[in-house]
Formats: C-alpha cells, structure tokens, sequence
C-alpha cells in the first residue's frame, strides 16, 4: 500500500485528492497539511489530522508520495522539502520555473527518488493540448479562452500556458501570457 500525504489539503483540488486516496484500497492517506483548519478531522473514520507544517508532517507519518496543491509561492519549497525527507512530490500546481524544474530534477535525481510536475491530471485536458500542438501547425495566430470555477488561484492557468508552449513549439505562432482581462484573488 502506498502511504501518500497531500499539501494544500483543505483547497479544492486538495480536497479531492483527500476523497480520492481515501476512496482507493491501494491507497493509504497518513497525513494532510495545510495551513487552514489545522487539527481538522480528514477522511473518516481514519481520523486523519490537518498538520500546519510540511516537514513535521513528514517526520511523524513518513509518506512515500506527497501530492502538492498549494499556490505558486509554496509549491518549489515543498518539494524541495519532500525531496530532502526522501518522499517523492506529485505536483498538481503549476508556475515553476524552468530553473526551478531543473534544480528539483537534479535534486531528485541525487537522491534516487521520483518527482512529478503535471500542468493537468485530466486525460480530457492532456488530450486537448496534445491536439491543439498539432492544429497548431495549420493557423497562424491563436487565442485561449478559458472559464474556471470562482475559486481557481491562478490566471492564466497552468493548462493553458502549456498549452500555448506546445502551440508555439509548432513553428507558426507566439503567445503573449499575462493578458487576462480578469484575474481572482
């Protein structure tokens, strides 16, 4: 059974991950962080606790995996964090940078463990962008429009940068990121 802890626990993608791992016999949740809601009773009845802080997390439960979906400004430091402590991160968040990725690939590598940065879990979404890279190659511009729920953090999402980095690998077009007409809070 693999012992899996998530970050940004209480967030809405977190909180599926939570349901997810507690819903999969193959699965075992052994510790939630977030820094809301600590000591927050998850996944019933196995009386997982919201922890505040990712290291002691890791130090009292010892997961194998930690699956990350906190915000940009934490997600590098967490997994940094996961790498040192010998837990391998999924990372859900987007907004690394490339020297960032490097540094996490060269750490993970040091110390023999596997790390993962997904822009997109949703096969529906791979998919799409894997289809919009090859459409790509017949239209000279462009444009993403994207909708989310009220609650999503980031804007341009994450999904759609990749997705504008694989149309521009096509040859035929640039993208400009950073021109949302409206961001959340």
């Amino acid at each position: 059974m693999v012992r899996v802890g998530v970050v940004g626990a209480m967030g809405k993608m977190g909180q599926e991950v939570v349901k997810a791992v507690c819903n999969d016999d193959t699965l075992e949740l052994v510790c939630a962080v977030d820094v809301n809601q600590i000591d927050m009773e998850v996944c019933p009845p196995k009386s997982v606790r919201i922890i505040g802080n990712l290291k002691s997390a890791i130090e009292m439960h010892k997961p194998d995996v930690m699956v990350d979906f906190t915000q940009p400004k934490y997600v590098f430091e967490n997994a940094k964090t996961c790498l040192e402590n010998g837990v391998r991160p999924v990372i859900g968040t987007t907004g690394l940078s490339d020297e960032q990725i490097e540094e996490l690939n060269a750490l993970s590598q040091a110390k023999g463990l596997g790390c993962l940065i997904a822009p997109n879990f949703s096969t529906g979404a791979i998919l799409m962008m894997m289809f919009a890279k090859q459409a790509a190659k017949y239209f000279d511009n462009a444009e993403i429009i994207e909708l989310h729920h009220n609650q999503k953090k980031d804007a341009p999402s994450g999904t759609a940068i990749k997705t504008a980095l694989m149309m521009s690998e096509s040859g035929n077009m640039t993208f400009e990121t950073g021109n949302c007409e409206e961001t959340e809070t």
